[in-house]
């Protein structure tokens, strides 16, 4: 058996040592990649030296690391600048289909995930997970490279507002209650993750919403307080209600607290775009509350409404605003302080009309 053989059977012995899945078929497609034609003929050497070594296994393999390590930096020519992004971004592996979405969403072409593969960097730990091998760590921990940071200012400045609650979704985690998510914006949750890709930055294609990683998380959160804030007082301008303006980091939207002059008070929440998470209906949910949202409500919003009566607060109101028009739905409960909050509309010059 000649060196290179030797090396070879080690760094599949590695790998199947630390194969989890019953199924072969991703550990075999590996040993394809990485060792062309002779990959059967090594695959064999690897389960014979584990049947033969059996409990030794791993500590025979361990004494290789430094061979293993020089073995696989040696193939790595041409990919240092994936591999300093899968040490410094990406945590060194991951399940796959996401890790393939973030090199793309970094620049790197589409089969950089093969090529990684062919080189030794990474290896399936199972059909769906991939992994840097512990001999090969701190090797990539000390190389450097060359990522390009996008510039997510101007990429959020030119996004609509499914877009932005695409990654407002996924730079806070949130999830909306879906019915009312569709009420408000005509479609479930799962369809507008699936449609959106911002190059660059988010891609939810796969069916969930992955980021760049190496964009700056916090960063990306304090531009949407930052364009919410912004927008949010521009609805205030709007409809002058009575009450101090605050932005609420928590439930990501403007606030104003308006006292009337018989006693009644109201919550206005002033939302540019909204994800109707549980978080947000039970911000202040026991006041009287109106959600002011900066779009046109769906066609089903009523009935959706209607269907779900019971799941939302009785004294939360909601009124849309959309080319100079006011869609007004009332709370379950007749509230004076709601009745008074029309006022406001009516002094505004929009246009008001009535969804219940």
């Amino acid at each position: 058996m000649s060196n290179q053989s030797s090396t070879e059977t080690l760094e599949c012995l590695y790998q199947l040592l630390n194969y989890v899945d019953e199924d072969y078929e991703a550990l075999i497609r590996d040993a394809t990649l990485r060792y062309g034609n002779d990959y059967l003929e090594i695959c064999n050497q690897a389960r014979d030296l584990l049947s033969s070594l059996g409990n030794r296994a791993d500590g025979e393999v361990r004494r290789f690391y430094e061979l293993l390590a020089d073995h696989a930096m040696g193939r790595i020519r041409g990919f240092g600048n994936a591999a300093y992004a899968l040490a410094r971004y990406m945590e060194l592996g991951g399940r796959e289909i996401e890790l393939r979405v973030q090199f793309r969403l970094m620049g790197f072409a589409e089969d950089i995930v093969e090529d990684l593969i062919r080189a030794g960097v990474l290896m399936h730990r199972s059909r769906d997970v991939l992994f840097v091998p512990e001999y090969l760590i701190p090797r990539l921990l000390e190389i450097s490279g060359d990522i390009t940071i996008p510039d997510v200012k101007e990429l959020l400045s030119s996004a609509n507002i499914r877009e932005l609650m695409a990654v407002e979704a996924a730079v806070f985690g949130a999830r909306p209650v879906n019915w009312l998510f569709r009420a408000i914006y005509g479609m479930d949750f799962r369809e507008l993750i699936t449609g959106t890709r911002i190059d660059g930055l988010l891609d939810g294609s796969v069916g969930e919403l992955i980021l760049n990683p190496a964009i700056d998380v916090q960063a990306v959160r304090a531009l949407i307080h930052e364009m919410k804030d912004s927008a949010a007082r521009s609805f205030k301008r709007i409809l002058s209600p009575h009450g101090q303006y605050m932005y609420s980091r928590v439930a990501r939207c403007g606030v104003v607290y308006t006292v009337f002059g018989e006693g009644g008070r109201e919550l206005i929440l002033l939302c540019p775009w909204v994800i109707p998470s549980r978080r947000f209906l039970d911000y202040h949910s026991r006041e009287e509350r109106v959600i002011v949202v900066g779009t046109s409500p769906s066609n089903e919003f009523a009935e959706l409404m209607r269907r779900h009566t019971e799941e939302l607060p009785s004294r939360t109101g909601f009124v849309f605003l959309s080319n100079n028009e006011a869609m007004v739905y009332s709370p379950r409960a007749s509230s004076k302080s709601f009745d008074s909050f029309l006022d406001f509309l009516y002094r505004s010059n929009l246009k008001v009309t009535y969804l219940n």
